[in-house]
């Protein structure tokens, strides 16, 4: 960012000593050189890294606005994705939400440009279609999906951006299937959920199972009108009656439909 820039401690987790966050402030650079590790899950993008620490291993997320958006940043006019990302995952842990721990912000400034780096610790898993080609049932994934999913809106957040490229699943030891939330740039904490975001939310989670991706990883038809089943079950803590199944579906789908629409009309695939 040319030889005025500077790079500060924008945020940095109670847990962690003054020292650390000044050295990673210092190297990160580093991270995104030719040395850059990249991420197993997710190795064509190139604005996040691997990272080995003192701390254990650490994914770094690089941040830079561009076109209006970059100035308007540089001015603080403009608050960057990665201070709401930090926060958001605070938030969820805070409720008892699995996510990724946030460790820190550093923010670089320079002459009418800014960019960030979100660091977040490292959390082994695999997405939801490598679950399924794994070996993973169906069935299990429709569970631990639509319970996390009740659990983030009974906690007053949604999410936006509902893809899967952003669930991670982790087995703990006691063969525990569980969804951990990441690329938080889409939660918003609204307190109480009410029904037309809930299925606006399911919606774009409706998207990823109609992808080419799902359909290579096995997952039929039905899969998704039985997890939106199990989704209301929790939620209303009674087995939904046809009607509102079939009207919550209904209205999952007329969205999804006309996202794909214009997904398909942009040349962006369905993720």
């Amino acid at each position: 960012m040319g030889a005025r820039s500077t790079t500060a401690i924008r945020i940095l987790a109670p847990s962690l000593s003054a020292e650390l966050g000044r050295d990673w402030a210092r190297h990160w650079p580093r991270w995104f050189g030719p040395q850059r590790v990249v991420l197993p899950r997710a190795p064509e993008k190139e604005h996040l890294a691997l990272v080995e620490t003192a701390l254990g291993r650490v994914v770094a997320k690089r941040e830079v606005p561009e076109g209006w958006k970059r100035s308007l940043s540089a001015l603080r006019a403009r608050p960057l994705r990665s201070l709401a990302a930090f926060r958001a995952a605070a938030a969820l842990l805070a409720r008892g939400l699995e996510t990724p721990e946030p460790l820190a912000v550093l923010e670089t400034r320079g002459f009418g440009a800014c960019e960030a780096v979100l660091v977040t610790r490292y959390v082994e898993g695999c997405g939801p279609w490598d679950f399924l080609q794994r070996g993973g049932g169906p069935e299990r994934l429709a569970e631990t999906l639509a319970h996390a999913l009740a659990r983030l809106h009974a906690a007053g957040f949604r999410h936006r951006d509902l893809k899967a490229s952003n669930l991670l699943l982790r087995e703990q030891e006691s063969e525990r299937l569980v969804l951990v939330w990441t690329d938080l740039e889409g939660l918003r904490h609204l307190g109480s959920i009410p029904p037309l975001f809930r299925a606006r939310d399911l919606a774009r989670l409706s998207m990823s199972f109609q992808s080419a991706q799902a359909r290579a990883a096995g997952v039929r038809a039905d899969d998704w009108p039985g997890l939106v089943n199990i989704y209301l079950r929790a939620t209303l803590g009674r087995d939904p009656s046809p009607a509102e199944l079939g009207r919550f579906l209904e209205r999952t789908q007329r969205w999804a439909e006309g996202a794909i629409r214009r997904n398909l009309a942009r040349g962006r695939p369905v993720l």
